[in-house]
């Protein structure tokens, strides 16, 4: 039994070692996710989750992948890009006030991640908030004055938007304060 599980250890991380890794709009000003993978010539043990996390994204998974970014993220709390992808998996299984979360603490450590300025967009643009999504957009022409894939993304995403019947933009959504009743109704 202890031979099987070694042997399957060691094809495991042999895979793991072996998988070309994607891009899915988590480039920060670290590059396109290696950052924080520890390439560069620097092995992190904790990255094993990270890396289980995206191979489950890759595969739409997004509710499986994160007890995996949780753990990555107890062990690199500062890591942009680990927020990010809290932010993206969690906005994918409908959190949308945690993915928003995750995003705000992404930027707080990265003002300037590319990956977390569309996800954020789009994630406004599924709050049916444009105006948040305008001004995301906004940030990554900044970003990107020449252009980039994120800001593509984004901007195909604005061009595709359909507001639902009858909604009303978020901004617009907070009902107006209330202030109690003086006697009766007037006419």
């Amino acid at each position: 039994m202890r031979a099987l599980l070694s042997a399957l250890l060691f094809s495991c991380a042999l895979v793991a070692m072996t998988t070309p890794s994607f891009s899915m709009g988590g480039g920060g000003a670290s590059g396109s996710m290696g950052g924080s993978m520890g390439y560069g010539g620097t092995t992190m043990p904790e990255a094993d989750d990270y890396r289980v996390a995206l191979r489950l994204i890759k595969h739409e998974q997004y509710q499986d992948a994160i007890p995996h970014l949780l753990i990555a993220h107890a062990n690199r709390p500062q890591d942009a890009d680990i927020l990010n992808y809290l932010g993206y998996t969690n906005r994918m299984t409908g959190h949308f006030d945690s993915s928003l979360n995750y995003y705000k603490q992404a930027l707080a450590i990265d003002p300037n991640h590319k990956g977390v300025h569309e996800y954020l967009g789009e994630l406004y643009l599924q709050m049916h908030d444009q105006t948040s999504a305008q001004h995301e957009l906004d940030t990554m022409t900044t970003l990107c004055p020449s252009g980039c894939d994120e800001r593509d993304v984004l901007t195909k995403a604005m061009a595709a938007y359909v507001p639902p019947a009858g909604a009303t933009p978020a901004a617009t959504t907070t009902p107006p304060a209330t202030t109690p009743s003086s006697g009766g109704a007037s006419n």
